[in-house]
């Protein structure tokens, strides 16, 4: 755990993990670079734990958040999986001009 932060509670910890789960379900288009730093940063995890929970190098996960690289389909997989999401299509709104 990131060690700037206090331990959470299990009640707390709960309470956090369905807040991400909500604002996730709110936004199903969001880049997969900007789920992946909101799922880190929830869990307050730092780059590195977060890599080694998800079997990537910390190198890649970094890379990915700052959208430097874009993540393969079996990279984004493994990296959504400590949350129980997977890999997906959504439809863009239409925009109007």
């Amino acid at each position: 755990m990131d060690k700037r932060f206090k331990p959470l509670s299990p009640a707390e910890e709960l309470q956090a993990r369905r807040t991400l789960a909500e604002e996730l379900a709110a936004e199903p288009a969001m880049p997969v670079p900007a789920v992946i730093r909101k799922i880190r940063m929830s869990l307050r995890l730092t780059i590195a734990e977060y890599a080694r929970l998800c079997g990537v190098s910390a190198r890649t996960l970094q890379d990915i958040e700052r959208e430097v690289s874009s993540p393969s389909l079996s990279t984004a997989d493994k990296l959504l999986r400590p949350i129980g999401m997977s890999v997906g299509a959504v439809q863009k709104p239409l925009q109007y001009q």
